[in-house]
Formats: C-alpha cells, sequence, structure tokens
C-alpha cells in the first residue's frame, strides 16, 4: 500500500470531516441555545456568544474525529492470510444469544416497578446474573473462535 495520500484520500478526508461538523452540530441543534428563551438584550448576547462557541467546537471536533475516522480507515492493517475454519458456530451461538438476550430483557422487567417483594427481586437478580454470565461466556467462545492468535 502507498503511504502517500493521493487526490482521493484528500477528497475523502474533507467529506468525513464535513460529515462529522454536520453530525455534531445536528445533534447541538446547531448552537440554538433553547435554555435562554426570554428575549432580554442579554440573554440574546449571550445566546450569540454560544452559538459561535458551539460553531468554533464543531470545527475542531470535526477536524479531529473526521481525521481520526479517515486515518484508522485508510492506514488499518489489512491481512493477507487466508484462515479455513472447519466449524461454525454462529449459527447456534447467534441463536442462543438472542434468546439469552430476551430473557435478560423479560427479566429485567420486574425492576421498573417498586411494588414488588424482596424475594422476587433476588431470585430475579440472580437469573439476570447467570443470563449475564452466560452472553459473557458466549461472547468469549466466539471472540476466540474468529479471532485466533
Amino acid at each position: 500500500m502507498s503511504q502517500r495520500l493521493s487526490k482521493k484520500d484528500y477528497a475523502l478526508w474533507v467529506i468525513s470531516v464535513i460529515v462529522m461538523f454536520f453530525i455534531f452540530e445536528a445533534l447541538g441543534n446547531f448552537g440554538n441555545l433553547t435554555a435562554l428563551s426570554s428575549a432580554s438584550p442579554i440573554s440574546l448576547a449571550e445566546k450569540s456568544l454560544f452559538r459561535i462557541t458551539y460553531i468554533a467546537a464543531g470545527g475542531v471536533f470535526a477536524i479531529f474525529m473526521g481525521s481520526l475516522i479517515f486515518l484508522s480507515l485508510r492506514f488499518r492493517e489489512r491481512s493477507e492470510v487466508s484462515v479455513q475454519r472447519k466449524i461454525d458456530y454462529s449459527a447456534i451461538s447467534l441463536g442462543v444469544l438472542i434468546v439469552t438476550g430476551i430473557v435478560l430483557v423479560w427479566l429485567s422487567l420486574p425492576y421498573l416497578s417498586p411494588n414488588i417483594p424482596l424475594v422476587l427481586q433476588f431470585n430475579t437478580g440472580i437469573l439476570i446474573s447467570m443470563a449475564m454470565f452466560l452472553l459473557f461466556a458466549l461472547t468469549v467462545v466466539l471472540y476466540k473462535e474468529y479471532y485466533k492468535d
């Protein structure tokens, strides 16, 4: 891979910076501070100062994050070694992960009500802990299967 950046690379970098800028600005309502809703001269001055500061912070964020994303994708390590696997555990483990995730969410629902007995809370906590341990164990198995050293 060439270490020199082409015009296409610079164009992709600029696009990633612009996308990060617009994401940052959209998440912050483009610097419109709704907390200062009064029309007094002081609050209007604070709104304009906040908007300028927010747009400047968006520029710094966009340059940093856009560059980080571009450089991590452009100079990532590419593996050219093809590893053949004999056993594929994804079909079984994906189903088990989905079922245990649904059970974990279903068992967590009683915690939303404050009027349940302590024994039920304790038993549900034990079951949720076991489900989380099962999810962790399956994650470790999948990691070891697909990312062998």
